[in-house]
Order: structure tokens, then sequence, then C-alpha cells
């Protein structure tokens, strides 16, 4: 495996600290537009004629809503570029050379050239060209002189010569040899078609999911008289349609800070607690002996048929009596341990080898000190995932935060996104602001899809280690 010379990987950390000065500036900027932008009064009513001055440049909000939109689409696209870049600096691989190497440098260099990041491209540029020298001996000279020769061969009599040659020698194979390719192409075929409807499929399924995210990202970026008034949804919008006023209004009028603390003091509280009693359930489950153990998983998982809402009336009545009605322990204490969390680590405690625990045995090690010792850093992906799921529901949950909490102050995020502050008047003229409402709803979505692909491969590694056995 060839290396990579320290000129290279100057030049390549030089374009990715350009590239994150670029992003930080497009971050400015989109906050430099967004502070420009006047809240309405009354903010149903948004009004297109205003007029900016920023730098001594005059725009119109319709400019104004471009440059917003096309700042975050280019975040959205560089920021994890970027950072896929720094992970890439850091770690051990870049030394090795490979023919993507220098085919990945090309495709950063056309898509900073695309957005107007000249220095990073040229960069790229020449990174690209001294990998692929280093590679196969061929740079940027020698790559134009065969790819010149290609186009030359197109035109030359003896290309045509050759594949004249080809269609004779293809009439005398015999006809075994054609029934053979005849075979291989009926495979081909059916492969292909096989694929096709896979990635047919999966690209609906795709669909279904992305369509709630983009129209809830598109009704909060319209009108409210757009809303209430044309009967034909629209489902599309022009750059200058895009009203990102909206998630301003939805910042001022909406406490984010407040809900947000009482969202993660619940969710971590109640993650603690789960990793707790799912840890200890599925070491008893899966390594200890007992009278009844199968029984009593039996049990638990036959539990997990049960919908989750026949058990809020007992549940309700429970905390009742127990006085901790719109109290955060309503909250934690009843999400502290969760069946399907205890077979899912469960599962991965069987694959480790029984070899281990009767060794460990052996030796003097306890219960406890072989669970903390071999068994938690063995299934530590699958106990990440575990603790990333629960926090997740612990931000999404709805209906019981609704139903124990009534207290404002003390009201999860999304209790409090169904709340009065998105309510223009009052009594029978009360009518909800649905685009102002969705930019809340949006803002606080965001931060949940920036956990998952931040940390999406410890969850695939935690289901890839969960397994079926046992």
């Amino acid at each position: 495996m060839k290396k990579q010379t320290p000129r290279i990987k100057l030049l390549d950390l030089i374009a990715t600290l350009i590239d994150i000065g670029f992003v930080l500036v497009a971050l400015y900027l989109t906050y430099a537009m967004f502070d420009l932008l006047a809240i309405p009064e009354p903010i149903t009513r948004i009004d297109t004629t205003l007029v900016y001055s920023y730098l001594g440049l005059t725009l119109t909000s319709q400019q104004v809503n471009i440059f917003i939109s096309l700042l975050i689409g280019y975040l959205i696209v560089f920021v994890p570029i970027s950072v896929g870049n720094i992970k890439r600096l850091r770690s051990k691989e870049l030394n090795e050379i490979d023919e993507w190497t220098y085919r990945t440098q090309l495709l950063y260099m056309f898509m900073s050239f695309f957005t107007f990041n000249p220095f990073s491209a040229v960069l790229r540029f020449i990174v690209g060209f001294e990998t692929k020298k280093i590679f196969n001996g061929e740079g940027f000279k020698e790559t134009m002189v065969e790819l010149g020769k290609s186009i030359a061969a197109l035109f030359q009599k003896e290309t045509y010569r050759k594949l004249r040659e080809r269609r004779e020698e293809h009439k005398k194979l015999s006809e075994t040899q054609l029934d053979l390719e005849r075979i291989t192409k009926i495979d081909f075929v059916a492969r292909i078609t096989r694929i096709a409807l896979t990635y047919t499929f999966l690209t609906l399924v795709a669909l279904f999911i992305f369509i709630p995210f983009y129209w809830m990202v598109l009704t909060a970026l319209k009108t409210n008289l757009e809303l209430t008034t044309f009967l034909s949804p629209r489902f599309f919008v022009g750059l200058e349609e895009m009203h990102w006023v909206n998630f301003k209004i939805a910042l001022t009028r909406f406490d984010f800070t407040r809900y947000i603390i009482n969202t993660l003091f619940v969710g971590i509280m109640s993650t603690i607690g789960t990793l707790i009693t799912t840890i200890f359930a599925a070491f008893a489950f899966a390594r200890l002996d007992f009278k009844g153990r199968d029984f009593i998983f039996s049990v638990l998982l036959m539990t997990m048929m049960i919908p989750g809402e026949l058990y809020t009336i007992t549940n309700f009545i429970t905390i009742r009596d127990l006085q901790w009605y719109d109290n955060f322990n309503a909250l934690i204490w009843p999400f502290m341990t969760s069946v399907f969390y205890i077979f899912f680590l469960r599962q991965a405690f069987k694959q480790i080898p029984d070899t281990l625990y009767r060794a460990a045995q052996v030796d003097g090690c306890g219960d406890m000190k072989y669970l903390s010792r071999v068994m938690i850093p063995i299934a530590r992906p699958t106990i990440i995932t575990i603790t990333i799921l629960s926090a997740i529901g612990a931000w999404d949950a709805y209906i019981w935060p609704q139903l124990v909490i009534e207290d404002p102050d003390k009201w999860l995020i999304s209790v409090a996104l169904r709340s009065t502050s998105f309510v223009e008047g009052s009594g029978s003229d009360a009518r909800p602001l649905y685009n102002i409402q969705l930019a809340a709803t949006a803002l606080v979505t965001a931060p949940l899809l920036i956990i998952f692909f931040a940390l999406k491969k410890y969850i695939m590694a935690g289901v890839g280690r969960s397994g079926t056995k046992g």
C-alpha cells in the first residue's frame, strides 16, 4: 500500500481549513440575514415590500429570503462534508492511497468550485493529481495525454476494423457458447431487475418517511394567509417565497430554554434509570441460573404485545396515589425500565461465550466484577444504542407528559409545542398559527436529526451486535 507525502497531507489540511472557514462565514451570514428580518405586527401578516440595509447594500425581503435559503442549503451540504474531512484527517487511513483517494479529492474539487470556493478547489485539484501520480504514476499531464489518445482512437479506422473482427469472431462461436452467453444474459437481466425492484421499493419507503418532514418545513416557510385561505396547497415554493421570518417569530414567542432544560432533565434521569435496570435485568436473564428465569422472561416478552395505551389509566391512578401528579417523578420513574431494551441487551449478552464466565468464576471473579469488566465493555455498542434511543424517546414523549403535568413551568418541549404560544387571539376568535408552530417543531426536530446522523454508526453497531442468539 502506497503512502501519502507530507506535502499532500499539508495541502489537504489547508483545503479542509479553508472549507471550515467558508462554513463559519456562511454561519455568520445566515445569522446576520436572520437578524435583519423584522417581525411583523400583527404576525399573521408578513409585509413582502420591506427593504433592509446591510453593509451598504439595499436588500428587499425577497432577496434576504433567497440569501438565507442558499446559505442554509450550503450549510446542509458542506457542514457534514467538513466534519467528514476532519475525521478523515484524524484517521490513520489518510496515510494509505487507493484508487478512490484521488477520485474523492477531485469530487471535492468540483463541489468547492460550484460553491464559489476557488481556493479549496485549486488545492483539491493539486492533491488529487499528485495522489494519482503516486498511485499509478499518472499525473495531470499523463491523464490528459491518455484522454486525448482515447478520444482520437474513437475516430481512427483501426478501431472500426477491430470492431468488425470482433463481430466476425462472435459469429464463429459454437452453439454451446451462444447458449452459455444467452443464459448469462438472462441471469444478468434477472439480477438487474431484482436490484431495480429492490431500490424502487426502498425509494418509495424513503419518500413516505421523508414527505412528512418536507411538509413540516414547507408549511413553516409559508404565510398564515396562504395556509388559511388557499384551497389547493402548494408542494413547492420559490426561494424568494420562503418566509424565514417565521422561525424568528417562533424563537421570540416560545420559551425554548425552559422547556429544553425540563426535557433534558427528565431525559437524563430516565435514561440513567433505564440503563441501570436494563443492564442488571439483561445480565440476570442472560447469565444467572435461577428458578423460573425463562418463565419470567417469557411473561415480560408477552407484555410487549399489549399496547402501551392500555396501561395509561392504571399508571395514572398509581401516580395519583403516590402523590406524584404534576411532578417530575411522574415523568422519570415510570420510564426507568423497558422490556424491549432488556430483551435487546440480553441478546447481546448471550453472544458472549459462556467459557469467559466460567473462567472468571474459576479465577474468583464475582458476578458484579464480571459484569463491569467483561460484559459491559463487550456490549458497549448496544448500551450506547439503548442510551441514544432512550434519550430520543424522552425527547419525543407527548401523551404521558400531557396527562400528568399541568404546571406550564414543568412542561416538556413536546407538550409546550401544543401550547397557546402559537395562537392568535383569544376565546372564540383564537386562531392557530400553524406556520409558526411547525417552525418551532422543525427547530425542535433538528437536534434529533443531528444526534442521529452523528451517532448512527453506534446505533448500527449496537443493532448488529444484538443478534438473535438465545
